[in-house]
């Protein structure tokens, strides 16, 4: 048995910010979606470092650090990818406990829908 958990659209959040971060703990995977237009690229991040400090704060998606570029696949053609740049289904393992999709360039990248899906597989 799978489950799932739709995120709501983060077009908003991303075009004002240019970019999201999102914490996936607990989930195998998630799915990006990217409806068209799309301004720019968008560049695919992961990290670990929630930027806790021991007995003081619990590390959290909105203090996480120290992203590295991380691969998705183009569910379309099978294509890794480490930035988004056409609209389309793009697949994330989890192998990272945060995820960023960040804009470049910043202050000029926007999407018109931006739907994030994670799943889980028993």
């Amino acid at each position: 048995m799978a489950i799932g958990k739709p995120i709501p659209d983060q077009a908003s959040t991303f075009n004002s910010v240019y970019k999201i971060t999102s914490d996936l703990s607990g989930w195998d995977k998630t799915t990006v979606q990217v409806v068209s237009p799309i301004n720019g690229s968008i560049y695919i991040y992961g990290s670990n470092d929630g930027d806790a400090v021991q007995g003081v704060q619990q590390g959290n998606a909105e203090l996480a650090i120290n992203f590295t570029p991380i691969q998705a696949t183009n569910l379309a053609t099978g294509t890794a990818v480490s930035v988004i740049s056409a609209a389309g289904n793009y697949s994330v393992p989890v192998n990272a406990q945060f995820l960023r999709l960040q804009g470049n360039p910043v202050g000029a990248t926007n999407v018109y829908k931006l739907l994030l899906f994670n799943s889980k597989t028993n």
